[in-house]
């Protein structure tokens, strides 16, 4: 089935706010009124007579537009509206297809993120803004939304220094209540009791505590992927048990709820001031053999655009590591992948010149075998990971280092607590 591009929203989202704040850009929001039903079908499609109609009963209608619950319906509003923005003399990049991206005469770039029927529109000129809104709406209704403050669950505040401060709070709030979390509910200073080891044991809960679970996993997945790194390790780690959870996953799970009833009002500021972007910095970090179950390594990472913070991951890999090393070398390949695409999305928001990721790693002998093809050959053979990782390494789009005790902070909340 064909399917709508949708912006992958989390990391775009925070790039073109880290341009805009070390640019000084405007951000302004619209909203495209009954998006799917604009757009005409490529082949006949037919349906029964709606109820309130009074046609005989063996006669079928024939659909001439598209129209909300097609299955095609987001793909044929995906065509139309990337036609339109085209018109405008927007260009979708290839790292994704939902951010748009122009050039003006005088060589200034404009943006616009896509996301189904809501628009964010991120330039250095009020009046490209009004020309974009002005153009979309000879084709549609457009609701204007004036500077942007609100989109997909993520509050935007805008400080006095110009920096903007992206949070969950509302949100959080919703799933707090959902949770019976109230104000009397005391807090907790962090996301998960430390050293805390859970297993996996079949048949320990019951169905309403496994109902629980999901929706609370849901929800906190979101909320770790929106603007809550200091999470990610805990709801990454309590979502392996989301299949058969019990009592005490279900109580660590009610911790990080603990956590954001205090610090719910936690904000990711993108600062303002005079850095220029010239790529993106990275630190990977592994603990190997964390799984109690598999002896299965967690990684994670973090990337910087300007000192802000745009991507993070924690995950388990995909096979058990022999060593440190081959843990870290995994980690890295992880964090290579992510640095890579970042530094495409740059190129192609015309941020130039763009240097290599900079990846930073806290185990030497990770960081030597990934400089020396030579000695990665004992460790090309192991998986496909490493095969990938040992190729893009020698493409120059990354480099990688060895980062002291001192950084070692930067990512290892993200493997371990």
């Amino acid at each position: 089935m064909r399917r709508s591009p949708l912006l992958s929203g989390e990391v775009e989202s925070r790039t073109e706010w880290t341009l805009h704040t070390a640019n000084g850009l405007h951000v302004h929001q619209a909203d495209i009124d009954k998006a799917y039903l604009h757009g005409d079908l490529d082949h006949d499609i037919w349906m029964t007579t709606p109820r309130g109609f009074d046609l005989p009963t063996d006669k079928v209608l024939r659909l001439r537009r598209s129209i909300y619950g097609l299955k095609q319906a987001g793909r044929i509003w995906n065509r139309h509206i990337d036609a339109s923005l085209r018109d405008l003399g927007y260009t979708a990049t290839g790292t994704d297809h939902c951010v748009y991206s122009r050039i003006d005469d005088r060589r200034r770039p404009h943006y616009i993120a896509l996301y189904v029927d809501d628009l964010l529109m991120i330039s250095p000129d009020l009046a490209e803004i009004e020309r974009v809104i002005s153009g979309l709406e000879q084709r549609y209704g457009v609701k204007r939304l004036g500077p942007a403050e609100y989109i997909l669950g993520i509050q935007i505040r805008r400080l006095e220094d110009g920096s903007i401060a992206l949070s969950q709070e509302r949100y959080i709030m919703d799933v707090l209540a959902r949770f019976h979390f109230d104000t009397t509910t005391r807090g907790t200073t962090v996301p998960m009791t430390p050293g805390l080891s859970l297993t996996a044991i079949p048949g320990q809960g019951t169905e309403r505590i496994r109902s629980w679970y999901l929706q609370a996993i849901g929800s906190l997945l979101y909320i770790s992927l929106g603007t809550r790194p200091d999470i990610a390790f805990a709801v990454s780690y309590l979502a392996r048990f989301a299949n058969n959870p019990g009592r005490r996953h279900w109580i660590a799970v009610k911790h990080i709820l603990r956590y954001l009833r205090a610090t719910y009002r936690d904000e990711l500021v993108y600062a303002c001031g005079e850095t220029r972007i010239t790529g993106v910095v990275g630190y990977s970090d592994a603990n190997w053999g964390a799984c109690v179950d598999t002896s299965v390594s967690t990684m994670g990472y973090v990337f910087y655009i300007a000192g802000s913070a745009v991507s993070w991951s924690s995950k388990r890999q995909s096979r058990v590591a022999d060593s440190t090393t081959d843990a870290e070398y995994l980690a890295l390949s992880h964090a290579g992948k992510e640095g890579i695409y970042l530094s495409q999305l740059l190129e192609e928001l015309h941020v130039q010149p763009v240097a290599p990721a900079h990846i930073f790693t806290d185990n030497e002998a990770a960081a030597a075998v990934a400089h020396d093809p030579v000695r990665v050959s004992w460790q090309a053979t192991s998986s496909s990971e490493d095969v990938d990782y040992t190729r893009r390494r020698g493409s120059g789009r990354r480099k990688v280092d060895w980062a002291g005790a001192g950084d070692r902070g930067t990512t290892e909340e993200g493997t371990r607590l």
